[in-house]
């Protein structure tokens, strides 16, 4: 059925959510197709749960409880199966949006296929917030030798659902990085992925030093399990077979260079190291277990 389903895997009980959500069921409506919000909560909900009375006050609404704790890899596949639109949006329940963001989400998957917008920290006076929002904004905006884009991210995504691998990635616990993931089956595919930078959602950044470093090892990883998985060949392909050394000159002379204050990069240089050191110890981890 044309139309777009907007698919959120929640499992937060912050007060940010219900904010959030009610900024991506704003965006649907002023979208003038037909459209669904899938909530699918990695969580039990108890009667009186705000995803509950969220879901009645809003008709676009589809929620729906999974089994405990599935992470977002599988929430987000079991929600893709119940999907009932050709265009497939994705974002998280840490993420605002604008009011126009589906009609202009819309407009460019109908244009180039598939698309993937730019990010920016809800708290833009957090410094780790602003690292990391940098950080991102740069992968987001990283092409090859072709001058394509290599990144999606799942906060800001959106495609033609028969554009969607049969699997569009793995389930794995262990894969922290199922975006990236898509992204390299797509590119695997021969399907090109448009960057729109002027389509910015907003999202939850970590706020505390140490939260950035959890974060960096928990990407880590997640690109550790996609080069197991890979295969040399293909990561040669992908632009992902730089060894951690390499990666650590590079993004370290990538922060030297931003426009952060001294202390923010810093702060980058430091989760440089605590990234490239878990990317040492995850890709040794994995080759050894024959992924």
């Amino acid at each position: 059925m044309n139309g777009i389903s907007v698919i959120v895997p929640s499992v937060r009980k912050t007060d940010e959510v219900p904010r959030n959500l009610s900024s991506i069921a704003l965006a649907l409506r002023n979208y003038k197709g037909p459209g669904e919000l899938i909530i699918m909560a990695d969580r039990s909900l108890e009667s009186n749960d705000f995803l509950k009375i969220f879901a009645r006050q809003n008709p676009c609404v589809r929620l729906e409880e999974s089994k405990i704790h599935i992470g977002s890899a599988n929430a987000r596949l079991e929600a893709l199966k119940l999907a009932k639109h050709s265009i497939i949006v994705f974002t998280d329940d840490d993420c605002s949006v604008a009011s126009d963001w589906i009609v202009r989400m819309e407009e460019r998957v109908s244009t180039f296929g598939v698309v993937t917008g730019n990010l920016a920290a809800n708290n833009q006076e957090n410094r780790c917030s602003q690292v990391d929002a940098y950080i991102d904004q740069m992968r987001m905006k990283s092409v090859n030798e072709l001058g394509e884009v290599k990144y999606i991210s799942f906060p800001n995504f959106a495609i033609w659902r028969h554009l969607l691998p049969e699997i569009p990635f793995s389930a794995d616990e262990r894969n922290m990085a199922e975006d990236i993931d898509l992204g390299c089956r797509l590119r695997l595919a021969g399907i090109k992925i448009y960057f729109d930078e002027s389509i910015i959602v907003y999202t939850q950044y970590p706020t505390s030093f140490l939260s950035l470093l959890r974060r960096k090892i928990k990407h880590a990883k997640g690109i550790a399990f996609l080069r197991a998985n890979l295969g040399r060949e293909n990561c040669i392909h992908l632009g992902l077979s730089e060894s951690p050394g390499e990666m650590f000159f590079r993004w370290s002379n990538l922060a030297l260079q931003a426009s952060l204050t001294p202390l923010q990069k810093v702060y980058w240089l430091m989760a440089n190291i605590a990234y490239c050191l878990a990317l040492v110890h995850y890709d040794k981890k994995f080759l050894n277990q024959g992924l």
